[in-house]
């Protein structure tokens, strides 16, 4: 559905800046893919050249086998119609109603009025806001105008729906409503859905591929987890580690290890399970075979994709040969194994 060809974006003027360098980035039709990265990494400019909002410097934008960058003013207009966006503060006019709002899009779309009120009310039906028609933007939550926003994005059937930090301003259960409804509507219209974000938590929830940026590259990317299982890049460990608290953990090995029991001739390792060696009952195999303490300061066990990925922080406690030969049975068990700290 969506094919950028060595795209770059480079904004110049007093300070040049080249926003997005040589991005290679090919997105299936009725996927959810997510373009994640921190603050000034490049990733709302990678977005707006999706649409051309930002005409790339240099590269191909292909939507739907259609080359954007090749088109002229009024084509490009005719295919925008079917690339919906919605954007962090929700751009809703505020002097028009919830329906008018939605009802913007289909100007001049050759609808009779009362086609018009009928796809209007359909949308809102469909982001679940039908009783919200009459109501103004200042009378809404923030939720409530995002999902006016989406209906906004759907009134001229977009094969394509941009989100560029679509949940940022929302609070954590307003986000999940959010996420929920634009995977649903992933999975009922069949619409492809790029969604840019800085937290890795949103990514985790909905995206089935993710490419990671960082000063206007496209430094990783892959499917969710394969990134979350075994991050090569340390942008990507960093995104990963924000959504653990592993930084917290690294604070306090850092600075008072005593607080967290550990002792001298303590072993303190990280073991990353995943697959079917998530399922396996190591720990007290471990204690059993190897006669040794395993005390547990960390535990996290998710379902990625339908599989599952765990992660676990322990304090190994015993004799020293044991110590060393349970840490090769955790190796030999397809288990990541990193000693964060041999005492």
């Amino acid at each position: 559905m969506i094919e950028l060809k060595h795209v770059s974006k480079r904004f110049t003027g007093a300070n040049e800046v080249e926003a997005v360098r040589d991005a290679n980035i090919t997105i299936a039709d009725g996927e959810i893919f997510g373009i994640i990265g921190f603050s000034g990494a490049g990733k709302s400019t990678l977005v707006r050249c999706i649409n051309l909002l930002e005409r790339p410097t240099s590269g191909q934008v292909i939507i739907n086998g259609q080359d954007l960058t090749s088109l002229k003013e009024k084509q490009l207009r005719l295919a925008r119609r079917k690339i919906g966006m919605i954007f962090q503060h929700f751009n809703l006019m505020k002097s028009r109603t919830v329906f008018s709002n939605v009802a913007y899009p289909l100007r001049g779309s050759g609808l009779s009025s009362q086609a018009r009120k009928e796809k209007v009310t359909r949308l809102l039906q469909l982001v679940g806001l039908e009783e919200k028609a009459t109501a103004y933007p200042s009378q809404l939550s923030g939720g409530q105008k995002q999902r006016v926003a989406i209906a906004r994005a759907l009134a001229n059937d977009p094969g394509v729906l941009l989100c560029d930090e679509a949940t940022s301003a929302l609070d954590p259960q307003t986000t999940q409503d959010i996420l929920r409804l634009l995977r649903q509507l992933n999975q009922d219209l069949g619409i492809t859905i790029v969604l840019i974000t800085h937290e890795m938590a949103v990514v985790k929830e909905i995206c089935s591929r993710v490419a990671v940026m960082e000063k206007g590259v496209v430094v990783e990317q892959g499917d969710i987890y394969s990134l979350f299982s075994n991050p090569q890049h340390p942008v990507t460990q960093n995104f990963i580690s924000t959504t653990e608290n592993m930084d917290k953990l690294d604070d306090m090995l850092a600075g008072d290890p005593a607080s967290l029991g550990i002792r001298q001739g303590d072993i303190v390792a990280k073991l990353e399970f995943t697959g079917e060696s998530a399922g396996e009952a190591l720990v007290s195999q471990l204690s059993r075979e190897y006669s040794i303490d395993i005390s547990i300061i960390f535990g996290n066990v998710e379902m990625l994709a339908g599989k599952p990925l765990g992660k676990l922080v322990v304090i190994l406690r015993g004799d020293a040969q044991m110590l060393q030969s349970a840490l090769n049975c955790i190796r030999e068990n397809n288990v990541r194994l990193e000693v964060l700290r041999n005492v």
